[in-house]
């Protein structure tokens, strides 16, 4: 999957700085007729990618089946641990916690004292591949039954492009998620869920914002941004924390996506330190697992 996760999630990758500016090198007739060559090489190494990326897909979906009998068993053991403390959702008992402390120790964006109380009493997560007419995978967060909605599952679905655009195919630089949609949350208490709006919560990710067609739209940029944020958080959901959800619950895993925004805390502790005990050298430990 880790190929998968290169050609998907682009977000991560920096190119290094070039040397010249290539696109402004005039070239001769003879280098245009060779550069034409190149090009159409170019194109059967992307018509391999695009073939390469669809049976990774088929390969990925052909073993969800395992998969979930192994997250099965996962859930029956959480499960189990919350009927021995009498479905107590809020027993000291950290186990009883389990998704909460998953997403806290993995979710960069906000999760509220009121996100905490609703998600105690979340049991399951799990993604679902379609490979059909339309690349996309759907994430399933599933709640037992609760005093907040009425909603068994939530769910975030992110819709893949796999194909060269038709116009330009040079520019296709591997699969990458180009639309999310969300799902409507039925609150029981709907006025008492309207006085928290105007607050950052983690249910804000079940209504993702749409961008607008029109690229001068004013705010077309800041929408973009946001999305493009979400799709990687959903790509990073779906490969990392929902299989590696217990080492995430144990602290054993140190990771970019979790790491990001504490080593930015922790560099500006750091200066502040810095600065106090007269520029006493800090550390950090926050380094990416790969």
């Amino acid at each position: 999957m880790e190929e998968l996760c290169r050609a998907t999630n682009k977000l991560k990758i920096s190119a290094p700085q070039p040397l010249i500016d290539t696109s402004k090198i005039k070239f001769s007739e003879n280098d245009m007729k060779v550069i034409s060559d190149l090009k159409q090489l170019y194109m059967q190494t992307i018509n391999l990618d695009v073939k390469m990326q669809h049976e990774i897909y088929n390969m990925e979906k052909s073993y969800e089946k395992q998969h979930n009998e192994i997250f099965d068993k996962r859930k029956k053991i959480l499960e189990d641990f919350k009927k021995q403390n009498h479905g107590d959702a809020t027993s000291i008992e950290n186990v009883s916690k389990f998704w909460l402390i998953v997403l806290k120790a993995s979710y960069t964006e906000f999760i509220t004292k009121d996100d905490e109380k609703i998600l105690l009493h979340m049991i399951d997560l799990r993604s679902k591949h379609y490979n059909d007419d339309t690349v996309q995978f759907v994430l399933e967060f599933t709640f037992e039954k609760n005093d907040y909605f009425k909603n068994r599952i939530l769910t975030k679905t992110y819709i893949l492009n796999c194909t060269p655009n038709k116009d330009d195919p040079i520019s296709f630089d591997g699969a990458e998620i180009v639309k999310c949609e969300g799902c409507q949350i039925d609150w029981k208490h709907p006025a008492e869920r309207e006085k928290l709006v105007a607050e950052p919560s983690f249910f804000d990710f079940f209504s993702p914002p749409i961008l607008p067609e029109d690229p001068e739209d004013l705010n077309f940029k800041d929408i973009n941004a946001i999305l493009q944020n979400d799709f990687e958080l959903g790509f990073y959901l779906k490969e990392r924390v929902i299989p590696k959800a217990v080492v995430f619950f144990t602290g054993e895993i140190a990771d970019c996506q979790s790491s990001d925004t504490e080593s930015e805390t922790d560099g500006s502790d750091d200066d502040d330190d810095d600065e106090s005990n007269g520029g006493e050298e800090a550390s950090s430990n926050n380094e990416c697992e790969g």
